[in-house]
């Protein structure tokens, strides 16, 4: 029954975090189609995250003290469906931004309610949310991959019908195959609202601004500097397609030291290994040609530092409140974690419209600089 309920998991969590590419990788064509700029592509993007902030906890909250984990999963998959047919229905900035309150509504309903289903049933929570982090690793890797390439061979409109398609079968999955836990959350939604849990919110949702904003410009970036679509789904790729390694060893690693530094230390390779970042960039800002083996190399080295904290933090998040509140506690971090790339998103685009990427990317830098920073305080407090 556990292998089964992680299979089908492994598998939901490959569906929700390919969405997650899904506007990134439109946003170049989305830019020439129809005539958007980097900051109204901002706003599409935090608006996804702005939806998440709000609703992620009380979601979460919701689905544990009524019993509805897994509806709530599978509904979830359906609001992907509709972002993605608005997506391809839209004709101007509305009807793009409806399919981001569309996408934003199903990014609320599966992390928590699937870290509840997989902490149930598992005494190492770290190295099974270090499995289930591999499926939605494999989304994200394999979704800028096939997105870019679909757009590349059929018109972006028919390519955005296509892929409702994971969301639909990913529905009737969860809804015929997945169990739901006897236990009823208890009560009280701002008890899961800690001291421990306010500063992983920090960490986590500083990490998330940067992640966010390197997948969402990064695309872009490499399309104006010459590099074709394909291209840019690839390297993009590359980075997130490092997570197959990360999150399983970041999750087994939680469980034997403490998940604090685990955070601590990968906060200090991610910052070191940007502003290595923004020296290539810089260097191509000069009008160099791109060195396409350095950018690789430091995106895998930025992508394993990002997604080696993904199953730590979960699983730590997890553990911080007491009582029968995880999917609670899963959703104050992860909703309020989004808060951060909703704010900075919509700065990122505007500093890229008036100022250059180059400037952009430093600003992201300058996030992880404060995360690493409250990490340190976190470890300081001597908090798990």
């Amino acid at each position: 029954m556990r292998s089964r309920t992680l299979g089908i998991l492994f598998f939901a969590h490959f569906v929700n975090d390919f969405y997650s590419l899904l506007l990134p990788i439109f946003i170049p064509v989305l830019v020439v189609q129809l005539g958007i700029n980097y900051l109204d592509a901002g706003i599409l993007v935090s608006a996804v995250s702005i939806i998440g902030a709000i609703l992620q906890s009380p979601v979460g909250y919701w689905a544990d003290l009524h019993k509805k984990r897994v509806t709530f999963i599978a509904a979830g998959f359906l609001f992907y469906a509709l972002g993605t047919i608005t997506l391809g229905l839209s004709n101007g900035f509305s009807l793009l931004l409806l399919s981001s309150f569309f996408i934003g509504l199903a990014t609320t309903t599966y992390h928590p309610q699937s870290t509840n289903l997989i902490t149930k049933e598992f005494a190492k929570k770290g190295q099974a949310m270090g499995v289930h982090g591999v499926g939605g690793q494999l989304g994200r890797f394999i979704s800028p991959i096939l997105i870019a390439w679909l757009i590349s061979e059929l018109k972006w409109r028919f390519a955005a019908v296509v892929l409702v398609f994971p969301a639909l079968i990913a529905t009737f999955l969860c809804w015929s195959a997945l169990r739901e836990p006897k236990e009823r959350g208890d009560k009280g939604l701002t008890k899961a609202i800690t001291l421990p849990v306010l500063l992983l919110v920090l960490i986590l949702g500083l990490r998330g601004a940067v992640f966010q904003g390197i997948i969402s410009f990064l695309p872009s970036f490499l399309v104006e500097r010459g590099s074709s679509i394909n291209i840019a789904g690839l390297l993009t790729g590359i980075m997130l397609g490092v997570g197959l390694i990360a999150q399983p060893l970041g999750g087994a690693m939680g469980d034997r030291v403490s998940k604090g530094k685990i955070i601590f230390l990968s906060l200090v390779g991610l910052t070191l290994l940007f502003f290595l970042f923004q020296l290539t960039l810089a260097q191509t800002s000069k009008g160099l040609m791109l060195n396409y083996k350095l950018i690789i190399a430091l995106l895998v080295g930025i992508g394993f530092c990002i997604f080696v904290t993904f199953p730590v933090g979960l699983a730590l998040s997890a553990e911080l409140t007491p009582g029968e509140r995880v999917g609670t506690s899963v959703g104050v971090v992860f909703g309020g974690g989004m808060i951060f790339p909703a704010v900075s998103l919509p700065g990122v685009g505007y500093l890229i419209d008036n100022y250059g990427f180059h400037t952009g990317f430093i600003f992201l830098g300058i996030l992880a600089v404060v995360a690493t920073l409250i990490s340190a305080i976190y470890l300081r407090l001597g908090l798990k």
